[in-house]
């Protein structure tokens, strides 16, 4: 019987081995990089669906070949089984060349993990942060990952789903040293270039706001379009400013070629604004006009169509073409200009576009979107030649501006110094005149401090007089929104109602609370101020007579420290009244609380006291739902703003408030009011 258990284990292994041999790639076999499609270990599927656990439902599953026609395609499935039959953990990776969106299910026997990567997703998602196709994947001793694969590439982009390739770990490092090596270079320049452009915008945008020179402000507004230029035309992220092009793909591409038109039309302008070239020059001033007109029509028209409808093969078609366009026409207006403007500055001008143009030209024959219209495959950045080209044009339009300015810093010399001439010639002029001028002035300006003595009176009197009339406005304001006729109408329903339940000893304790705090109420009206132990009491009342009326309990909390003499400390009346009101009615009634605390602390401080007005209630946002719908928003509050401005400038302690919500870690826990009450200035 052992033997039979034996000879069936042995069976079953074997199978299994056979069985994982089949359609298995095992890392043991695996020498530096291979084609995934030489290994005719893995399958494919044109399908759009998004989620492995729908495709590998689906039986449209073949195998991989790298013959296999993929024009026009854009997105695919690839499946592959791994098996780790080594005895260490590995790391092995996947290289996709030509995809945008890269999305990998790793199905161990467990758990299943994805992996989300590409140049066209965030450059915070890359697993790899200088080689966005690189997808890792662990695998530990005798384990085997199954892997669904769902490439995606913008229609018109480089996609393939034969062209991946499966490489161990050391491949990947090598790689990408040997790419950070190559690209190095480029990235410095990059950076150098970026900071040259941006420090000349900044100093000819500040020169321009001194000067209002409008050559300088459309040199500025090109130096900004070459400078978005350089970051929207992206390379390898191995720097932070590189990074950017990436945070946003598709926006990039949207803005590359409208960007150049746009940045290349306020070149144009700048050198017709630089040359002055105007009527006089006939039809090169309508020509150049119509150019500018074409490349901002052109860069915003393809820039709105873009956001509406973006197609990258457009981006490309408009490359060629606008260059075969833009180039001959710019020479041609560039000669015209050698050999008919009458300008001494015009050759540091027709330097520096030379310049620019030879740059433009050879960026066109080695870039990848049309150097096959050339000499086939060159070694060169495009990007570099054309900035290297911006920048020895930027250095000799700078030298054209600061030779502008000592021309126009000479005429202004000369200029000032015939301005001078002529005020010594209109002084002689004028001394005969002077005497009569100052007694004019003398007996004009007596009378204008007359009238203006008398124009001050007026103006006192009127706003002595305007000040009186809105204090008293205020005041019976605030003694309308005192006497709340809700408040005193709902008071004496209760009475009435104590009263109906022949509960007479609640009714007269009700009673005397309420004749009481409306005798404060009447008392202080009349009073510009009151002293704050009279608020308090006032407060008191109230609130013991909210919590009789609402038949719930409020623990009322008054903290005033025995050292504090609240007689001394006068307030305006009712200061206090509305923002207690406010609580108990809006923050503590409709809580659901069980234990409802209002507080009252008065502390004393360097510059005076500090009063704090606490409730554990809804708090202010909650409480604002309610009162959309159930109640009107606190005139007794607004008065009380308002007349805490009147005594700010009537008297001299200084008053101050302010309102915030408490919070803890279920939500709100109340509202805190704090008074700040200065007596020193």
């Amino acid at each position: 019987m052992t033997a039979l258990r034996l000879i069936l284990l042995i069976f079953l292994c074997v199978g299994h081995s056979l069985l994982l041999a089949q359609d298995t790639i095992f890392l043991s076999r695996l020498n530096d990089r291979v084609l995934l499609s030489d290994t005719q270990l893995a399958v494919i599927a044109n399908s759009a669906v998004r989620h492995f656990g729908e495709i590998e439902k689906k039986n449209e599953w073949r195998g991989l070949d790298s013959q296999m026609n993929e024009q026009g395609q854009s997105q695919g499935w690839l499946k592959m089984t791994v098996h780790n039959d080594l005895k260490t953990d590995e790391f092995f990776d996947l290289d996709f060349r030509a995809a945008d969106s890269i999305i990998v299910f790793a199905r161990k026997k467990d758990t299943t993990v994805s992996y989300v990567t590409g140049p066209y997703t965030d450059v915070r998602r890359w697993l790899f942060q200088e080689q966005p196709g690189l997808v890792p994947i662990f695998c530990q001793p005798g384990e085997t990952v199954d892997l669904y694969v769902r490439l995606w590439s913008y229609k018109g982009r480089p996609f393939s789903l034969s062209g991946v390739y499966l490489q161990n770990r050391l491949v990947s490092l090598k790689t990408s040293v040997e790419a950070y090596r190559s690209f190095i270079g480029r990235i410095e320049f990059n950076g150098f270039f970026l900071g040259a452009v941006t420090f000349a915008m900044i100093f000819f945008l500040l020169i321009f706001i001194r000067l209002r020179e409008p050559a300088f402000l459309l040199y500025g507004l090109y130096l900004l379009g070459a400078g978005v230029y350089s970051i929207v035309v992206k390379t390898l992220p191995y720097s932070f400013l590189a990074r950017i092009a990436y945070l946003d793909f598709p926006l990039t591409y949207k803005l590359g070629e409208p960007v150049q038109y746009l940045f290349f039309a306020a070149y144009i302008a700048f050198g017709k604004s630089l040359l002055d070239i105007d009527q006089r020059y006939g039809l090169l001033h309508r020509l150049i006009k119509i150019f500018i007109r074409l490349l901002l029509i052109a860069g915003t028209g393809l820039l709105i169509y873009n956001f509406y409808h973006f197609e990258y093969q457009l981006q490309r078609y408009a490359f060629v073409l606008s260059r075969i366009a833009i180039l001959p026409i710019g020479l041609i207006l560039l000669v015209w200009i050698a050999v008919s403007v009458r300008n001494r500055i015009k050759w540091f001008f027709v330097t520096g576009s030379s310049l620019f143009f030879i740059g433009g030209m050879l960026a066109v024959i080695v870039d990848p979107k049309s150097r096959h219209l050339f000499f086939g495959q060159l070694d060169i950045s495009s990007v570099m030649v054309f900035k290297t080209g911006i920048l020895l044009e930027s250095l000799c339009f700078a030298l054209a501006l600061g030779y502008k300015m000592r021309v126009a810093q000479i005429d202004k010399e000369k200029t000032a110094q015939a301005y001078i001439e002529q005020l010594e010639l209109n002084k002689k002029m004028a001394a005969s005149e002077t005497e009569r001028l100052e007694r004019m002035v003398a007996e004009r300006t007596q009378t204008l401090i007359e009238q203006t003595r008398l124009i001050e009176e007026q103006k006192q009197v009127q706003l002595q007089t305007s000040f009186e009339r809105q204090l008293s406005e205020m005041e019976m304001s605030a003694l309308r929104s005192q006497m709340n006729p809700h408040f005193i109408f709902n008071s004496l329903n209760s009475i009435r109602y104590q009263i109906l339940r022949k509960d007479y000893d609640t009714a007269a304790t009700y009673l005397t609370r309420f004749s009481k705090l409306l005798r404060y109420i009447l008392q202080n009206s009349r009073e510009h101020v009151v002293s704050l132990a009279e608020e308090i009491e006032v407060n008191r009342l109230y609130v013991q007579l909210e919590s009789l009326r609402f038949d719930q309990g409020l623990d009322f909390v008054l903290n005033i420290p025995d050292e504090i003499d609240t007689t001394d400390i006068l307030i305006p009346p009712m200061l206090l009244q509305p923002y207690v009101e406010n609580a108990v009615k809006h923050g503590l009634i409709p809580s659901k609380k069980p234990l409802k605390k209002l507080m009252i602390s008065i502390s004393a401080d360097e510059d005076g006291y500090t009063f704090i007005i606490e409730d554990n209630g809804i708090g202010r946002k909650a409480s604002a739902q309610r009162t959309m719908v159930d109640d009107k928003q606190s005139l007794g509050m607004k008065i009380a703003s308002e007349r805490i401005a009147l005594f700010n400038l009537n008297f001299h302690p200084f008053i101050d408030v302010n309102i915030e919500d408490l919070y803890e870690s279920t939500g709100p826990r109340g509202t805190l009011v704090t008074f700040t009450y200065k007596t020193k200035s």
